[in-house]
């Protein structure tokens, strides 16, 4: 929810200026081969072109695997009389690494000074492999009403991998949010992000109080069954100053991991310039003496 450009690329100049986000996250700590992400993203107003452009880094590690990406993207703004509907496109490589001494084979031979996975698809070393991504999104953006839907990875991607082969699956995202200001101080921040695979859906709904516009926190769930239910999400968040806005969020397990990990933790941070900038020259200024 603080980072709405990660999971659609239409929402790219929404934020009104240069806007960059660094986030660092550890999931289910102290979980062997626990997955980590490195994110940074950046995107600005184009209105030369009707619209905005960005690009964004992530890197994340999970287990033997290792993905690193890069990807940049474009979206049209179109004026309504009741907001703005954006749409985008993000296009981009990702590149995959398989670390093959962390990898154990029922057939293999893991002796001292001996190892070897007995295994025609594995060697013992990296091997990595390249693969187009591409991602398609809607925002309709209304003030305190905000509604964005994206697809990525359709169809299915195929990537090579040494003698092995990797899917990546689609993604459908639909994303809700509603301020509601009970008064100039004091805002309601309600969200709601629904990921689905086409076999599996997963929710993350959460509820955020705002004071001042400077201070922030909330709480969100993710989960709605006994199947999908995996953690309480605690936020809580300030600005630094007029352009920075730091947030951490902390994750209390309620699948059945949480008895061999110690929570997930996320740390964002927000950069936005605050200034209009690509609006073109100011138009002439003609004096009038009548005014004078």
């Amino acid at each position: 929810m603080l980072s709405k450009y990660r999971i659609n690329p239409a929402y790219a100049g929404l934020d009104y200026s240069l806007s960059i986000d660094a986030m660092v996250r550890s999931q289910y700590t102290g979980l062997p081969g626990q997955p980590r992400t490195q994110y940074l993203s950046a995107h600005i107003p184009a209105y030369i072109l009707n619209g905005a452009v960005g690009f964004e880094l992530q890197r994340s590690t999970e287990g033997a695997l290792r993905h690193l990406s890069a990807s940049g993207s474009y979206n049209y703004v179109a004026n309504l009389p009741f907001g703005f509907l954006s749409t985008g496109l993000r296009l981009g490589v990702i590149q995959t690494d398989i670390d093959g001494e962390s990898l154990r084979t029922p057939n293999g031979d893991y002796e001292t000074n001996i190892f070897q996975h007995n295994d025609p698809l594995l060697i013992n070393s990296t091997f990595s492999g390249l693969a187009p991504i591409w991602e398609l999104g809607a925002y309709l953006y209304m003030g305190d009403p905000q509604f964005g839907v994206s697809i990525s990875r359709i169809p299915t991607i195929k990537q090579r991998i040494g003698g092995a082969e990797i899917g990546l699956v689609t993604h459908f995202d639909i994303f809700g949010q509603y301020r509601m200001r009970v008064s100039e101080e004091l805002h309601f921040l309600q969200t709601i992000l629904l990921k689905s695979d086409f076999n599996v859906v997963q929710s993350d709904v959460s509820v955020m109080a705002e004071i001042n516009g400077n201070v922030f926190g909330g709480v969100g769930l993710r989960g709605y069954s006994s199947n999908s239910l995996d953690a309480v999400t605690i936020v809580a968040g300030m600005n630094l100053g007029r352009h920075y806005r730091l947030s951490y969020s902390y994750d209390v397990g309620l699948s059945e991991l949480k008895r061999v990990n110690e929570g997930s933790h996320e740390i964002l941070l927000n950069y936005n310039l605050k200034k209009l900038i690509g609006l073109g020259n100011s138009p002439k200024v003609e004096y009038n003496p009548r005014n004078l």
